[in-house]
């Protein structure tokens, strides 16, 4: 498949967004695609010697083969308070708007010779700009949501009710991502099955300490079968 592109979301932060966006650029670079990444607002972000550093908005920069300079088109909008994208642009003087995102993420596309992957920050309905959330973002774009979540007891709600979110906004469903992060977790749990009842989308599990090479084979071919429209993608009932 080579998609338009793609807009990676989570059901929470720190479930693992940034490491499957970078897994999924190296395999789009690996099957001589030209991935564009954007990341247009980042939070948390620590003062380096060129000014707030964008640790993700590098990581996406670097995992899509481009001049570590390009980081200054991949994520525009850096803030130092480890807050939502709203709060800390706030706090920094400089209130967010969604028309700024948008632009800055059409600014990649245009030209793009391969898809745009877009991510967010925190979850799906996250505050990301005023009166703007990660959904309100995705919507704009147009792009069909990866959804990652951390692969683990209680995901399955929080799933669940991403899923109904997407279906209402009549947003299509690429995949979900289980990533399973800590190695305590209970072998017997099987959130992926739970889930495959649910919707007919790809759900793709990662197994704690997957590589990135691995982690981004699994992802790509899973969901090169075709995207999820949004009534197909449905979380009620099946």
């Amino acid at each position: 498949m080579n998609p338009a592109g793609l807009f990676v979301s989570a059901t929470d932060t720190g479930v693992g967004k940034t490491f499957v966006g970078c897994a999924l650029l190296r395999a789009w670079c690996a099957a001589g695609l030209r991935p564009v990444p954007c990341k247009p607002a980042e939070s948390g972000c620590e003062t380096g010697p060129d000014g707030l550093y964008p640790a993700d908005g590098v990581a996406l920069t670097a995992a899509a083969g481009l001049p570590p300079a390009a980081v200054a088109r991949v994520t525009p909008w850096r803030f130092p308070d480890a807050l939502a994208p709203d709060q800390a642009a706030r706090n920094a003087g400089h209130p967010l708007y969604l028309a700024e995102l948008v632009d800055a993420c059409e600014a990649q596309r245009k030209g793009a010779q391969g898809p745009l992957l877009v991510e967010g920050a925190g979850g799906f309905y996250s505050p990301l700009a005023e009166e703007a959330l990660n959904a309100d973002l995705a919507v704009a774009l147009g792009l069909p949501v990866l959804l990652v979540a951390e692969d683990r007891l209680g995901t399955l709600n929080t799933c669940l009710l991403t899923l109904e979110a997407l279906e209402r906004r009549g947003l299509a469903l690429a995949g979900i991502v289980l990533n399973r992060r800590r190695p305590d977790t209970d072998p017997q749990l099987d959130n992926a099955s739970a889930l495959q009842r649910r919707t007919h989308a790809p759900v793709i599990e990662l197994a704690e300490g997957i590589t990135s090479d691995r982690a981004g084979q699994r992802v790509s071919t899973s969901i090169a079968s075709g995207l999820i429209p949004p009534s197909a993608g449905s979380a009620s009932g099946r």
